[in-house]
């Protein structure tokens, strides 16, 4: 049956608090560029691969994504960083031993005219004029010509002559849909003497929608003609690169696939009805797909011959097409899939987890957020539709917790039918890009379903940037998500600066469906300890259910006492967010119990000094040992104490740079110390080394 008043309880939906400020809309803006396939009749007939090309079999497997250059940058002023392995010591700077740049060339052929077309010769010497010598030649030649292709408007090339002896032949060729983009780009290749083959295969891209790949096989064997693609591999420096050159050059830009409901998105729940929209074509130069990785382009792309895939391990058909729908700006955040590694998901008991993991350097940089559809079609879910469209009150399905460097989306699914998580992340307080969707089948709703109690908005539930940006650390809890018992005390605390007690107040808030929150103030305090500079947040939760503990900041008011604690969460900003739930906590084993212990007491032996690095190591043990006992690595525990340990490690350096007295010992460990999230809180040590460092410049001056 579908959802009825019956089935669905009947609550009001917890709308967005008052007390949280509506984010910029700049930041909320969502990425639309998608990746269409290339819808020519080829007309044009060439070789694939020619036949001298057959000794030169890929041999990429082992160190073609090893130590790869990229060029591709989604994000301005952002990369992410990854575990260092061991200290990395400058060495000499090669010598330049060439004038043109990749800017140059980019230029060049961005200006070039039209009479450049006329003949493949005129075109190879204008847009390779002084590559001869150059280190990076046949990359840059590469590059030279996806550019200029990028660049063209067939339509201006429409009265010439179709042919494929000319550029400007061609270029009328894909005026009138007769040839492909990757045809022309192999033709020029060879034209400018590199080894080019073109490789076909599918692609999700265009129409295709997560899951719609499992169901790819035609009745006569072949696979359905909409997710055909072909692109190019290119023998550059002793190896085969991949070029995509039609997604390189083209975009599809707002194109929606019909048929979805939207149920939530912008931070909110809502009810509309996608409109389809075939989108436009545009050029949208887009380099990642300019020598992609392979082990990452192969969740867009999968070749009919194997040999041209270039992974360590190669995958087959049905593998490419079971895996998760991920985009190019997923890898470009650092991010890798922790959950099942499918693009289609089964619910169980009406319920989903879908966990990602970013870098754990910069995990607290990155912003994820998501949208959630349901598909129409079903008698049970026109059904359900209709219920909701009446009631107008939908709750949010999904929550968003973070712990640490990993995000959990939970979803939990009162209706039956088919939905899809689009997720989407940038750098804090960027635009959003899409980054990954997954389909969700549900065969079963949700039983004793439970609305959350509140909706966090974009922060989601967990201490995050905005936490951070508030000068709250090392909290004792980073995972969004805390059970709890009734009437039973639990402390959340941050390590923070002196500054918040001066001109901050932090104010806390309880939620539940059932109970206002101005019921509930008696069930949360904020202690703020200036002694030792820190901040606790006390709270109970009075009876079973699940509760949202809402944290803000706001600037000190001269009589606090006078006003109540929503008018002043009314002025300020919604920081950080937990979820708390008396229904989920599981009776852990003895030897669990015991690793947590041993855990916190090698924490404690932790001491900035002499001894600190055996202690470090009997910490690590002490982790180890608790995920041998089935603690998850991303367990609260683990990862608070992991917090803790990276602040005394930075106070540790910080005691070894003054002892080794030296120039650039103290000079690369106060920037270590700057640029770490911790900052804020290691003042003391970064003003004692900014002064080590004035004498030691005085010092070297002087000799």
């Amino acid at each position: 049956m579908g959802c009825t008043s019956s089935n669905i309880p009947m609550v009001l939906s917890p709308s967005p608090s008052p007390f949280v400020k509506e984010e910029p809309k700049k930041y909320l803006s969502l990425d639309c560029i998608f990746i269409g396939t290339d819808q020519a009749n080829e007309t044009v007939k060439i070789e694939d691969e020619l036949e001298e090309y057959k000794d030169l079999e890929p041999e990429n497997a082992i160190n073609v994504c090893k130590n790869r250059e990229k060029y591709a940058q989604f994000f301005d002023n952002w990369s992410p960083e990854f575990e260092d392995f061991g200290e990395k010591i400058p060495g000499p700077s090669k010598p330049v031993s060439h004038k043109l740049t990749m800017k140059d060339i980019d230029t060049r052929a961005k200006e070039a005219s039209q009479a450049c077309a006329s003949s493949f010769e005129n075109l190879k010497r204008y847009l390779l004029n002084g590559l001869a010598e150059h280190e990076n030649k046949q990359k840059l030649t590469v590059r030279a010509i996806v550019v200029w292709l990028g660049e063209q408007n067939p339509d201006d090339f429409a009265d010439r002559t179709p042919s494929r002896d000319t550029p400007e032949g061609f270029l009328s060729l894909l005026s009138k849909k007769q040839s492909l983009f990757v045809t022309f780009f192999t033709v020029l290749c060879r034209a400018f003497g590199l080894k080019c083959v073109k490789v076909s295969g599918i692609s999700k891209a265009g129409e295709y929608q997560p899951g719609d790949g499992l169901n790819l096989n035609d009745d006569d064997g072949t696979y359905d003609t909409k997710y055909r693609d072909t692109w190019a591999s290119v023998f550059v420096d002793k190896r085969w690169e991949i070029v995509h050159p039609y997604w390189v050059c083209k975009s599809l830009v707002g194109y929606n696939a019909g048929g979805w409901m939207k149920l939530e998105g912008s931070g909110k729940s809502v009810l509309e009805k996608v409109e389809e929209s075939v989108g436009v074509l545009k050029k949208a130069f887009k380099e990642y797909y300019i020598f992609p990785d392979p082990e990452e382009f192969i969740y867009l792309c999968h070749p009919n011959n194997d040999k041209w895939q270039f992974g360590k391990k190669p995958i087959n058909r049905e593998s490419f097409l079971e895996m998760p729908y991920l985009f190019p700006t997923f890898f470009g955040l650092g991010l890798k899939m922790v959950s099942e590694k499918s693009c289609l998901l089964q619910s169980t008991n009406g319920e989903v987890i879908i966990e990602i993991q970013a870098p754990i350097k910069n995990a607290n940089t990155i912003d994820l957020w998501y949208e959630l559809y349901l598909k129409e079609g079903n008698e049970n879910t026109d059904e359900d539709i209709k219920f909701l469209l009446k009631d107008k009150t939908l709750p949010k399905l999904v929550a968003m917790v973070r712990c640490g460097d990993l995000w959990r989306f939970k979803i939990s699914l009162p209706m039956k039918g088919t939905f899809k998580l689009c997720c989407y992340g940038a750098p804090h307080n960027s635009t959003l890009s899409r980054i990954a969707e997954f389909r969700i089948d549900n065969r079963s709703p949700k039983q004793h379903f439970h609305f959350l109690p509140f909706d966090p908005g974009r922060i989601g539930f967990g201490p995050g940037p905005a936490t951070t940006e508030a000068n709250l650390f090392t909290p004792s809890h980073p995972d969004g998500f805390v059970p709890v018992q009734p009437k039973t005390k639990l402390d959340i605390s941050f390590t923070t600066i002196q500054r918040v007690f001066e001109k901050k107040s932090i104010i806390a808030m309880l939620h539940h469906n059932d109970t206002d929150s101005k019921d509930l103030g008696s069930h949360v305090r904020v202690e703020m300890i200036s002694s030792t500079c820190m901040v606790v947040i006390q709270t109970e939760v009075p009876l079973e259910g699940e509760y949202a503990l809402t944290i803000f900041s706001c600037k000190k008011q001269e009589s606090t006492n006078t006003l109540s604690l929503s008018s002043i969460a009314n002025h300020g900003i919604n920081v950080c967010n937990y979820l708390l739930s008396t229904y989920l906590k599981k009776p852990e084993k003895t030897n669990q119990r015991i690793a947590r212990q041993k855990l916190q007491i090698a924490l404690s032996h932790i001491e900035v000094g002499q001894l600190f690095s055996k202690a470090v190591d009997e910490f690590h043990k002490a982790v180890e040992r608790c995920i041998k006992q089935n603690i998850s690595e991303n367990d609260n525990d683990i990862v608070s104490a992991k917090a803790k340990v990276e602040v005394l490690t930075l106070k540790n350096d910080a005691r070894d740079a003054r002892l080794r007295n030296n120039y650039d010992v103290t000079e690369r460990t106060l920037k270590k110390i700057q640029s770490s999230i911790y900052s804020p809180i290691l003042m003391r040590e970064i003003n004692t080394l900014k002064n080590l460092l004035q004498s030691l410049k005085r010092d070297k001056d002087e000799l």
